[in-house]
Protein backbone atom coordinates (compact mmCIF):
# COMPACT_ATOMS: atom_id res chain seq x y z
CA UNK A 1 0.00 0.00 0.00
CA UNK A 2 1.26 3.82 -0.86
CA UNK A 3 1.13 7.43 -0.26
CA UNK A 4 -1.90 8.77 -2.03
CA UNK A 5 -1.65 12.20 -2.68
CA UNK A 6 -2.25 14.98 -5.20
CA UNK A 7 -5.32 14.84 -7.68
CA UNK A 8 -6.02 11.32 -6.71
CA UNK A 9 -6.02 12.07 -3.14
CA UNK A 10 -8.57 14.40 -3.54
CA UNK A 11 -10.74 12.43 -5.98
CA UNK A 12 -11.20 9.46 -3.20
CA UNK A 13 -11.65 12.48 -0.55
CA UNK A 14 -14.40 13.34 -2.89
CA UNK A 15 -15.67 10.17 -3.26
CA UNK A 16 -16.09 9.20 0.51
CA UNK A 17 -17.94 12.58 1.18
CA UNK A 18 -20.06 12.17 -1.69
CA UNK A 19 -20.89 8.56 0.52
CA UNK A 20 -21.57 10.25 3.31
CA UNK A 21 -24.52 12.19 2.02
CA UNK A 22 -25.87 10.03 -0.13
CA UNK A 23 -26.12 7.20 3.44
CA UNK A 24 -27.11 10.30 5.45
CA UNK A 25 -29.93 11.47 3.12
CA UNK A 26 -31.07 8.04 2.75
CA UNK A 27 -31.56 8.61 6.49
CA UNK A 28 -28.58 6.39 7.56
CA UNK A 29 -26.78 6.52 10.59
CA UNK A 30 -23.24 7.58 9.27
CA UNK A 31 -19.81 7.83 10.88
CA UNK A 32 -17.05 9.78 9.44
CA UNK A 33 -13.40 8.67 10.07
CA UNK A 34 -10.84 10.96 10.00
CA UNK A 35 -6.87 10.77 10.28
CA UNK A 36 -5.66 13.13 12.25
CA UNK A 37 -2.19 11.91 12.64
CA UNK A 38 -0.10 9.91 10.93
CA UNK A 39 3.53 8.25 11.75
CA UNK A 40 6.04 5.91 11.34
CA UNK A 41 5.31 4.08 7.89
CA UNK A 42 1.73 4.85 7.95
CA UNK A 43 0.69 5.11 4.44
CA UNK A 44 -1.97 7.51 4.90
CA UNK A 45 -1.50 11.08 5.38
CA UNK A 46 -3.39 13.01 7.78
CA UNK A 47 -7.01 13.86 5.96
CA UNK A 48 -7.89 10.57 4.83
CA UNK A 49 -11.08 9.42 5.23
CA UNK A 50 -13.18 6.52 5.74
CA UNK A 51 -17.23 6.44 5.67
CA UNK A 52 -19.04 4.15 8.04
CA UNK A 53 -22.79 3.07 7.89
CA UNK A 54 -24.66 2.38 10.76
CA UNK A 55 -25.00 -1.42 8.99
CA UNK A 56 -21.42 -1.92 9.28
CA UNK A 57 -20.69 -1.28 5.64
CA UNK A 58 -17.70 0.77 5.03
CA UNK A 59 -15.96 3.20 2.13
CA UNK A 60 -12.38 3.71 1.80
CA UNK A 61 -9.40 2.51 3.65
CA UNK A 62 -7.41 3.94 5.93
CA UNK A 63 -4.46 1.39 6.16
CA UNK A 64 -6.02 -2.12 5.04
CA UNK A 65 -8.67 -4.56 6.21
CA UNK A 66 -7.78 -5.29 9.64
CA UNK A 67 -7.10 -1.73 10.98
CA UNK A 68 -10.36 -0.76 9.13
CA UNK A 69 -12.48 -3.59 10.65
CA UNK A 70 -11.20 -2.01 14.43
CA UNK A 71 -12.31 1.37 13.27
CA UNK A 72 -15.77 0.14 11.76
CA UNK A 73 -16.17 -1.77 15.52
CA UNK A 74 -15.36 1.52 17.34
CA UNK A 75 -17.09 3.86 14.79
CA UNK A 76 -20.70 1.64 15.19
CA UNK A 77 -20.01 2.07 19.28
CA UNK A 78 -19.59 6.20 18.80
CA UNK A 79 -22.82 6.00 16.65
CA UNK A 80 -24.72 4.25 19.41
CA UNK A 81 -23.30 6.67 21.85
CA UNK A 82 -24.35 9.72 19.87
CA UNK A 83 -20.54 11.13 20.44
CA UNK A 84 -17.63 12.14 18.68
CA UNK A 85 -14.67 10.32 20.16
CA UNK A 86 -10.70 10.09 19.26
CA UNK A 87 -8.87 6.61 19.01
CA UNK A 88 -5.03 5.74 18.55
CA UNK A 89 -4.64 2.43 16.43
CA UNK A 90 -1.32 0.82 15.94
CA UNK A 91 0.03 -1.14 14.02
CA UNK A 92 2.41 -4.24 14.63
CA UNK A 93 5.40 -4.94 11.96
CA UNK A 94 3.24 -8.51 10.77
CA UNK A 95 -0.13 -6.62 10.02
CA UNK A 96 2.15 -3.64 7.90
CA UNK A 97 3.54 -6.44 5.98
CA UNK A 98 0.62 -7.87 5.35
CA UNK A 99 -0.35 -4.62 3.70
CA UNK A 100 2.83 -4.50 1.63
CA UNK A 101 4.42 -2.08 4.34
CA UNK A 102 8.20 -2.41 4.95
CA UNK A 103 7.54 -1.77 9.19
CA UNK A 104 4.74 -1.01 11.49
CA UNK A 105 3.38 2.40 12.19
CA UNK A 106 0.16 4.00 13.64
CA UNK A 107 -2.83 6.26 13.40
CA UNK A 108 -5.18 8.61 15.71
CA UNK A 109 -8.20 8.79 14.00
CA UNK A 110 -11.57 11.71 14.95
CA UNK A 111 -14.21 9.21 14.57
CA UNK A 112 -17.55 11.95 13.69
CA UNK A 113 -21.54 11.16 14.14
CA UNK A 114 -22.82 12.21 11.09
CA UNK A 115 -26.61 11.08 12.03
CA UNK A 116 -28.66 14.50 12.58
CA UNK A 117 -28.90 13.82 15.99
CA UNK A 118 -26.15 13.36 18.06
CA UNK A 119 -25.63 14.80 21.67
CA UNK A 120 -25.16 18.37 21.52
CA UNK A 121 -23.95 18.16 17.90
CA UNK A 122 -25.22 19.59 14.62
CA UNK A 123 -24.70 16.39 12.80
CA UNK A 124 -21.90 16.96 11.72
CA UNK A 125 -22.65 20.31 10.05
CA UNK A 126 -23.96 18.62 6.97
CA UNK A 127 -24.11 21.68 4.52
CA UNK A 128 -20.48 22.58 4.86
CA UNK A 129 -19.78 18.72 4.04
CA UNK A 130 -21.87 19.36 0.79
CA UNK A 131 -20.05 22.58 0.10
CA UNK A 132 -16.59 20.94 0.36
CA UNK A 133 -18.14 18.07 -2.60
CA UNK A 134 -19.24 20.77 -4.36
CA UNK A 135 -16.08 22.88 -4.35
CA UNK A 136 -14.23 19.62 -5.12
CA UNK A 137 -15.82 18.56 -7.75
CA UNK A 138 -16.14 21.91 -9.82
CA UNK A 139 -12.02 22.21 -9.39
CA UNK A 140 -12.01 25.07 -6.44
CA UNK A 141 -9.26 24.74 -4.33
CA UNK A 142 -10.65 25.35 -0.33
CA UNK A 143 -9.49 24.20 3.01
CA UNK A 144 -12.10 22.05 5.70
CA UNK A 145 -11.69 22.87 8.79
CA UNK A 146 -12.69 21.55 11.87
CA UNK A 147 -12.71 22.14 15.43
CA UNK A 148 -11.45 18.90 17.43
CA UNK A 149 -13.52 19.95 20.81
CA UNK A 150 -17.07 20.67 19.55
CA UNK A 151 -17.14 19.60 15.23
CA UNK A 152 -17.39 23.15 14.45
CA UNK A 153 -16.62 23.55 11.13
CA UNK A 154 -15.97 26.22 8.44
CA UNK A 155 -15.11 25.91 4.78
CA UNK A 156 -12.67 28.61 3.71
CA UNK A 157 -11.27 29.42 -0.18
CA UNK A 158 -7.44 29.41 -1.19
CA UNK A 159 -8.18 32.22 -2.78
CA UNK A 160 -10.58 34.56 -0.27
CA UNK A 161 -9.57 36.50 2.18
CA UNK A 162 -7.35 35.58 5.02
CA UNK A 163 -9.16 37.25 8.09
CA UNK A 164 -9.25 35.55 11.21
CA UNK A 165 -7.25 33.03 12.76
CA UNK A 166 -8.62 30.02 11.12
CA UNK A 167 -8.28 31.55 7.87
CA UNK A 168 -4.98 32.97 8.38
CA UNK A 169 -3.76 29.31 8.99
CA UNK A 170 -6.32 27.74 6.15
CA UNK A 171 -4.57 29.53 3.96
CA UNK A 172 -0.64 28.76 5.07
CA UNK A 173 -1.58 24.79 4.93
CA UNK A 174 -3.20 25.11 1.36
CA UNK A 175 0.67 26.86 0.06
CA UNK A 176 2.10 23.76 1.40
CA UNK A 177 -0.52 21.16 0.48
CA UNK A 178 -0.18 19.91 4.18
CA UNK A 179 -3.48 18.70 6.03
CA UNK A 180 -2.61 18.17 9.51
CA UNK A 181 -4.00 19.64 13.16
CA UNK A 182 -2.70 23.43 14.43
CA UNK A 183 -3.11 25.32 17.56
CA UNK A 184 -5.19 28.08 17.02
CA UNK A 185 -6.03 30.19 19.53
CA UNK A 186 -6.41 27.47 22.10
CA UNK A 187 -8.29 24.93 20.41
CA UNK A 188 -7.30 22.26 17.99
CA UNK A 189 -8.18 22.29 14.39
CA UNK A 190 -8.25 19.70 11.71
CA UNK A 191 -7.31 21.79 8.48
CA UNK A 192 -8.20 19.73 5.47
CA UNK A 193 -6.42 20.68 2.45
CA UNK A 194 -8.26 19.83 -0.64
CA UNK A 195 -6.13 22.20 -3.75
CA UNK A 196 -7.27 21.72 -7.22
CA UNK A 197 -3.85 20.50 -9.40
CA UNK A 198 -1.31 23.07 -9.77
CA UNK A 199 -1.21 24.47 -13.34
CA UNK A 200 1.33 26.19 -15.61
CA UNK A 201 0.68 28.02 -18.83
CA UNK A 202 3.75 28.41 -21.04
CA UNK A 203 3.66 31.43 -23.43
CA UNK A 204 5.34 30.55 -26.93
CA UNK A 205 6.02 27.19 -27.99
CA UNK A 206 10.06 27.80 -28.06
CA UNK A 207 12.60 25.26 -27.24
CA UNK A 208 12.60 25.80 -23.42
CA UNK A 209 8.91 25.50 -23.60
CA UNK A 210 9.03 21.84 -23.81
CA UNK A 211 11.84 21.34 -21.21
CA UNK A 212 9.83 23.38 -19.20
CA UNK A 213 6.52 21.66 -19.92
CA UNK A 214 8.73 18.45 -18.97
CA UNK A 215 10.04 19.38 -15.79
CA UNK A 216 6.83 20.76 -14.33
CA UNK A 217 4.77 17.70 -15.37
CA UNK A 218 7.52 15.36 -13.44
CA UNK A 219 6.30 17.19 -9.93
CA UNK A 220 2.12 16.82 -10.88
CA UNK A 221 1.80 20.84 -12.36
CA UNK A 222 -0.71 20.58 -15.57
CA UNK A 223 1.08 22.30 -18.46
CA UNK A 224 -0.43 23.99 -21.40
CA UNK A 225 1.40 26.36 -24.37
CA UNK A 226 -0.31 29.10 -25.52
CA UNK A 227 1.03 30.25 -29.39
CA UNK A 228 -0.69 32.61 -31.09
CA UNK A 229 1.48 31.43 -34.91
CA UNK A 230 0.33 28.35 -35.88
CA UNK A 231 3.47 28.53 -37.82
CA UNK A 232 5.33 27.98 -34.59
CA UNK A 233 4.61 24.82 -33.39
CA UNK A 234 6.88 22.41 -34.23
CA UNK A 235 7.98 19.01 -33.21
CA UNK A 236 9.97 20.19 -30.29
CA UNK A 237 6.31 20.93 -28.67
CA UNK A 238 4.58 17.89 -29.89
CA UNK A 239 1.65 15.93 -27.70
CA UNK A 240 1.96 19.29 -25.82
CA UNK A 241 -1.51 20.59 -24.53
CA UNK A 242 -1.60 23.64 -27.12
CA UNK A 243 -3.35 26.32 -27.36
CA UNK A 244 -3.10 28.71 -30.42
CA UNK A 245 -4.64 32.02 -30.61
CA UNK A 246 -4.48 35.47 -29.86
CA UNK A 247 -2.69 35.72 -26.24
CA UNK A 248 -4.51 37.99 -24.65
CA UNK A 249 -8.29 36.53 -25.84
CA UNK A 250 -6.50 33.11 -24.81
CA UNK A 251 -5.46 34.36 -21.14
CA UNK A 252 -9.10 36.05 -20.53
CA UNK A 253 -10.64 32.39 -21.10
CA UNK A 254 -8.91 30.80 -18.27
CA UNK A 255 -9.49 30.71 -15.28
CA UNK A 256 -6.67 31.46 -13.44
CA UNK A 257 -6.56 31.55 -9.78
CA UNK A 258 -3.90 30.30 -7.00
CA UNK A 259 -2.82 27.24 -8.39
CA UNK A 260 -1.42 28.66 -11.31
CA UNK A 261 1.83 29.76 -12.63
CA UNK A 262 2.32 31.59 -15.95
CA UNK A 263 5.47 31.81 -17.88
CA UNK A 264 6.43 33.59 -20.73
CA UNK A 265 9.16 32.80 -23.16
CA UNK A 266 8.53 34.38 -26.49
CA UNK A 267 10.79 37.08 -26.56
CA UNK A 268 8.22 39.14 -28.33
CA UNK A 269 6.48 42.05 -26.73
CA UNK A 270 3.95 41.67 -28.57
CA UNK A 271 2.73 37.85 -27.58
CA UNK A 272 4.54 38.03 -24.10
CA UNK A 273 2.81 41.81 -23.34
CA UNK A 274 -0.49 40.66 -22.93
CA UNK A 275 -0.03 37.66 -20.97
CA UNK A 276 1.50 39.64 -18.52
CA UNK A 277 -1.26 42.18 -18.53
CA UNK A 278 -3.63 39.37 -17.35
CA UNK A 279 -1.35 37.31 -15.12
CA UNK A 280 -0.60 40.41 -12.93
CA UNK A 281 -4.13 41.02 -12.62
CA UNK A 282 -5.13 37.61 -11.56
CA UNK A 283 -4.54 35.08 -8.43
CA UNK A 284 -1.73 33.37 -10.15
CA UNK A 285 0.86 32.52 -7.92
CA UNK A 286 4.00 32.75 -9.93
CA UNK A 287 4.80 35.04 -12.87
CA UNK A 288 7.82 34.37 -14.85
CA UNK A 289 9.36 35.96 -17.79
CA UNK A 290 12.68 35.36 -19.76
CA UNK A 291 15.19 37.63 -20.60
CA UNK A 292 18.31 39.81 -19.38
CA UNK A 293 17.72 41.86 -16.62
CA UNK A 294 18.17 45.20 -19.39
CA UNK A 295 14.65 43.70 -21.06
CA UNK A 296 13.13 43.02 -17.71
CA UNK A 297 13.59 46.75 -17.61
CA UNK A 298 12.27 47.54 -20.65
CA UNK A 299 9.29 45.14 -19.82
CA UNK A 300 8.46 47.10 -17.34
CA UNK A 301 8.44 49.98 -18.60
CA UNK A 302 6.25 48.78 -21.38
CA UNK A 303 3.84 47.34 -18.99
CA UNK A 304 3.65 50.67 -16.73
CA UNK A 305 2.55 52.42 -19.99
CA UNK A 306 -0.03 50.18 -20.94
CA UNK A 307 -1.72 50.29 -17.31
CA UNK A 308 0.43 48.22 -14.73
CA UNK A 309 0.41 49.61 -11.38
CA UNK A 310 3.65 49.27 -10.13
CA UNK A 311 2.89 46.49 -7.26
CA UNK A 312 1.89 44.81 -10.38
CA UNK A 313 4.42 44.85 -12.20
CA UNK A 314 6.59 43.69 -9.04
CA UNK A 315 5.19 40.50 -8.93
CA UNK A 316 7.16 39.05 -12.08
CA UNK A 317 9.97 37.01 -11.55
CA UNK A 318 12.22 38.13 -14.28
CA UNK A 319 14.70 36.96 -15.60
CA UNK A 320 12.08 33.87 -14.58
CA UNK A 321 14.00 30.92 -12.44
CA UNK A 322 16.82 30.49 -9.42
CA UNK A 323 19.97 31.90 -9.99
CA UNK A 324 22.23 28.69 -10.52
CA UNK A 325 23.98 29.55 -13.69
CA UNK A 326 21.61 27.45 -16.29
CA UNK A 327 23.06 27.13 -19.46
CA UNK A 328 20.63 25.53 -22.04
CA UNK A 329 16.63 24.90 -21.92
CA UNK A 330 16.64 21.93 -19.54
CA UNK A 331 18.55 24.04 -16.54
CA UNK A 332 16.85 27.01 -17.58
CA UNK A 333 13.51 24.83 -16.80
CA UNK A 334 15.10 23.37 -13.64
CA UNK A 335 15.92 26.70 -12.34
CA UNK A 336 12.12 28.02 -13.14
CA UNK A 337 10.62 25.24 -11.35
CA UNK A 338 12.46 25.60 -8.67
CA UNK A 339 11.68 29.40 -8.36
CA UNK A 340 7.95 27.89 -8.92
CA UNK A 341 8.22 25.72 -6.17
CA UNK A 342 9.80 28.40 -3.76
CA UNK A 343 7.11 30.87 -4.33
CA UNK A 344 4.16 28.36 -3.87
CA UNK A 345 5.71 27.25 -0.90
CA UNK A 346 6.48 31.20 0.38
CA UNK A 347 10.13 29.92 1.10
CA UNK A 348 11.57 32.75 -1.67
Amino acid sequence: MTDIHGEKARDLAAAVLEQVLKWKDAGAGVVLATVVKAWSTAPRRAGTQMAVHENGTHFGTLFGASVDTLVVSAALGVLAEGKDTMVKVSVDDATASAAGMACGGGLEIRLECIDGSRKGGQGGQVEVLREALDAMRSGRSVVLCTGLSDGRRLLISSDGPASGAWASEAHKRARMDDTAIALVEGDEVLFQVFNAPLRLFVVGAVRTARALRDAAQLIGFEVTIIEPRAHAVGPEVSGANMLVGDVGATMRSLRLDSRCAVVVLAHAPEIDDPALIEAVRSHVFYIGALGSRKSHAARLARLEQAGVLADQGARIHGPAGLDIGAIGPAEIAASIVAEMVAVLRKTH
